[in-house]
């Protein structure tokens, strides 16, 4: 009966075997989600890197934040900067890391290969033989088991809900192993692009932990880095793992060059200013075109010891920021309400005077890329939507999706007037110089919910246009935590939110930002409560485009009805994106054709006579 069994086994296994290699690709060192990929499997290093920095030194970074939290697996608390290993974690290796000067195309970390289904129904990862997390235990399958069960059953929503079309992990092997993917879903290149970032986590360490509340202890990694010390909402160091397993992989060479990388959170942008110019951190990305306009003219700019660097993005700017309307609420479910609020909104004049015409109106919600929508629909555009044609804004087929453009001089009185006209036609009239509804008599009034000082500055003028036009609007600033906490529960009538969209999109991200599914759990990032079949459709149409052109075709169409339902009021994407920072470090070209960062802290490093120069410098200064 045994040797029975075990003949069915072998003929199980051979078949599943012979099955998986018939419908498979050839297994790769990469993948790439359009066309082929850019490197070799026996590459030296990224041709972005310098593959001769220097090892050592310390670098130090800052914003204006706080953290409560190091587990992203919860959505509890507030997660310190460089953890989460959705948008890269340096503690933990993914599956796979993005080479940044392709459109999309990953390359083996964790995992030494890949294989697709031609189908695009599963996906099998082989695991390096030489990998081990930082207390020198071996990454094993086990690992990778209880992460996968971990992520489907115990961690938050939002990781629930992204993994929801993996419905199985099957063992393959003594290092492979297989994802495959539900029966319902449609398949496409998103779902290989998703798994890439599957991120294992140690079985030995969190059966010991809790992974379902939030901790500020550090936790086991696998990563170039970990985290040494906690200063509760202060500061994170993170040290460089000197015996780090993947030290010598070509994905990794060039890389991750400081010996210690510390983080520091202040609660108020002008303190961080300050000690920034005093020296006490070395490196700033500032996103607010007026500081960087005004903030820096210092002695140490005019004696070259710090420098003001701008670049041009190479990934797309998505919306870069937006007023966003809770359409869950009245009035904000009546497009001509959001309409006549959008018309309200003088960018031009804040360009001018905050901004120093450093930035540019945002008319997309995927600026900078392919799937920007502009002129009038294409005859592709016009294929999708023309099934839609009772159910979307008219001005979807007819004009290009611009906005009107104010007069950076004085008020915005044709398009105010253009406002009252839709706030009237929508019920809403003037009374005692209140904007009230004509059959309740209740005054339109709302709070704009932020939580940055530069919102404030952003919005002031904005309010002043609506108290014109009788609309009581007041910007309610709150803390960290709680502006956290409300966006979680959607508690607010409209905020300011900035939604990334990439060159190739990512599904899950569009589906929590925009689809109907999304509009209601907590969590998410639907923020508009947007519940509309046309962009459902359309979300999809994006996710399972087979080709570049056929991607961008339906993200052009998703562009416009987004914009015409005006559900949110664009402002502005930088003309240039800035850094500031001592001049001790050296540092790959800037803006490359698909980058969307300048490589910080990974790829610079430190150049000791530069840094010597800059120390002197400092203590002169201090001395003076």
């Amino acid at each position: 009966m045994i040797q029975r069994w075990l003949g069915i086994a072998i003929i199980l296994v051979f078949s599943n075997a012979v099955c998986l290699s018939a419908t498979a690709r050839e297994p790769s060192h990469g993948f790439a989600y359009f066309g082929n990929l850019k490197y070799p499997k026996d590459m030296k290093h990224f041709d972005y890197v310098n593959p001769d920095a220097p090892k050592g030194g310390t670098v130090k970074a800052a914003d204006v934040y706080t953290f409560t939290n190091l587990n992203p697996y919860v959505d509890k608390g507030v997660l310190a900067a460089g953890m989460d290993p959705r948008i890269g974690a340096i503690t933990h290796d993914p599956l796979m890391k993005k080479s940044e000067d392709e459109l999309a195309s990953y390359y083996g970390a964790l995992a030494e290969s890949i294989e697709v289904a031609d189908d695009l129904s599963w996906v099998t990862y082989t695991l390096r033989d030489d990998a081990y997390w930082h207390d020198g235990v071996p990454v094993t399958m086990d690992d990778v088991e209880w992460t996968f069960d971990m992520i489907k059953n115990k961690a938050g929503i939002t990781w629930r809900i992204a993994y929801a079309d993996f419905v199985r992990l099957e063992r393959v092997g003594s290092r492979s192993f297989t994802f495959h993917f539900s029966d319902t879903v449609e398949k496409t290149s998103q779902l290989i692009i998703q798994s890439t970032r599957f991120t294992t986590l140690p079985r030995h360490y969190w059966q010991e932990n809790d992974i379902g509340e939030t901790t500020l202890v550090p936790h086991l990694g696998n990563g170039p880095y970990r985290v040494t010390e906690v200063d509760i909402g202060r500061k994170v160091v993170f040290e460089r793992v000197k015996d780090y397993w993947g030290r010598n992989l070509n994905v990794n060479a060039g890389k991750f060059n400081f010996d210690r990388y510390e983080f520091m959170y202040f609660f108020d942008k002008n303190v961080m200013l300050q000690a920034l110019r005093a020296g006490v951190f070395d490196y700033y990305r500032d996103q607010d075109e007026k500081t960087f306009a005004t903030a820096y003219d210092f002695v140490g700019l005019r004696e070259g010891l710090f420098n003001k660097e701008s670049y041009q993005m190479g990934e797309s700017y998505g919306m870069h920021y937006g007023v966003v309307f809770n359409t869950r609420r009245a009035p904000f479910d009546d497009i001509r309400v959001r309409e006549a609020l959008t018309l309200a909104y003088n960018f031009e004049w804040a360009n001018r005077v905050f901004w120093h015409d450093g930035m540019d109106r945002n008319n997309s919600y995927f600026m900078r890329s392919g799937l920007q929508a502009k002129g009038l629909p294409s005859a592709d555009e016009v294929e999708l939507l023309e099934p839609f044609r009772d159910s979307v804004p008219e001005r979807v087929f007819t004009q290009p999706v611009d906005l009107p453009r104010n007069e950076p001089f004085g008020r915005n009185r044709n398009a105010l007037n253009h406002a009252d006209e839709l706030l009237r036609d929508a019920g809403w009239i003037v009374k005692d110089f209140r904007r009230v509804n004509a059959k309740t008599g209740e005054r339109l009034a709302f709070q704009i919910v932020v939580d940055t000082q530069m919102f404030d500055r952003m919005l002031t003028p904005f309010v002043d246009n609506l108290r014109r036009l009788g609309i009581d609007a007041v910007i309610r600033k709150v803390e960290t935590n709680i502006m956290t906490n409300r966006l979680r529960t959607y508690d607010y009538d409209t905020t300011v939110r900035k939604f990334y969209t990439y060159r190739v999109p990512f599904p899950d991200r569009m589906r929590s930002q925009f689809a109907a599914k999304s509009a209601d759990p907590v969590n998410m990032t639907n923020y508009a409560g947007i519940k509309n079949p046309v962009v459902d459709y359309l979300i999809e149409k994006v996710a399972r485009a087979t080709t570049e052109k056929e991607m961008n075709a339906a993200g052009r169409a998703l562009d416009r009805v987004l914009l015409w339902n005006f559900y949110l009021i664009p402002d502005g994407h930088p003309v240039a994106r800035h850094i500031v920072y001592w001049d001790r470090f050296g540092h790959p070209p800037l803006g490359r054709e698909h980058m969307n960062w300048v490589g910080f802290p990974h790829l610079w490093w430190l150049d000791e006579a530069k840094s010597a120069r800059v120390e002197t410098g400092i203590a002169d200064l201090q001395t003076e």
